[in-house]
């Protein structure tokens, strides 16, 4: 794969390639019912998933926008909603000339077969901020989806000064967050769809959404609590354990 000659990750710009990155991700999954029941914070719901491969292509940055198209309409059948309750596409966006408008196409070719609609959907990457994170690219931006939800804002994607001339976002139902907004859904919750490819032909899609109103956090019993301690020495320690005892039986703070 080619790096962008900027130092920046743009994708959607008519600019080649993509700048590497480095992180990590986790996030806990759990069944909706059960962490209901347990009182958990939620901070997401997965509504519907499904993975595909491209099968045989012209090379590694030539994706198959067929099998991207089938991976996301099963997705969104999984989930059983309907794109136009979607409001957001976190896009894998790579940033390369060829692998972007297929990516749109192939987007736009799923939503096609429910709606005629354009323009109602927004689209980013985070890969404009942090760069390519490879194996770990599919997970910061299920992290971003979370953090965007959370907040109710669509951050935007950075350095997308000429759109790419193969891709028309006015003929698709997609447009370009280019600045920071408010992100409101319609009659229904917030929901976001988010690709993720491999560099293998792996697809992957999923519809995420805000939690429902009734996994409102509550603040959990803790008859316990873990207080770590540490000193140089060992007679500083109990030192350091004695001053805690007198300051947890008080009920003050030390500082």
């Amino acid at each position: 794969m080619r790096g962008a000659e900027a130092g920046r990750g743009e994708p959607r710009d008519c600019r080649r390639g993509h700048v590497r990155g480095e992180g990590v991700g986790a996030v806990l999954l759990k069944p909706l019912d059960i962490a209901l029941r347990d009182g958990d914070t939620i901070h997401a719901v997965i509504k519907g998933s499904a993975i595909g491969h491209d099968g045989k292509t012209n090379g590694i940055g030539a994706p198959n926008p067929a099998a991207q198209t089938d991976v996301i309409v099963r997705a969104l059948t999984a989930a059983k909603v309907h794109p136009e309750t979607i409001s957001y596409v976190e896009a894998h966006g790579t940033g390369t000339a060829l692998g972007d408008p297929i990516e749109i196409q192939g987007l736009s070719q799923a939503y096609r077969q429910f709606t005629d609609r354009r323009g109602f959907c927004g689209i980013g990457s985070v890969k404009t901020n942090i760069g390519h994170l490879e194996s770990a690219a599919g997970i910061a931006s299920l992290i971003k989806v979370i953090l965007s939800l959370n907040h109710r804002l669509l951050p935007p994607s950075l350095h997308c000064h000429v759109i790419n001339p193969l891709i028309s976002f006015p003929e698709t139902p997609f447009y370009l967050v280019r600045d920071l907004r408010q992100w409101e859904g319609v009659n229904h919750r917030l929901r976001a769809g988010l690709s993720s490819f491999g560099f293998g032909g792996v697809n992957a899609h999923i519809i995420v959404e805000e939690p429902p109103p009734s996994a409102e956090p509550t603040e959990p019993a803790r008859p316990r609590e873990l207080l770590t301690l540490s000193a140089r020495t060992q007679p500083a320690v109990k030192q350091l354990v004695s001053r805690s005892r007198l300051d947890t039986s008080s009920g003050s703070a030390s500082g």
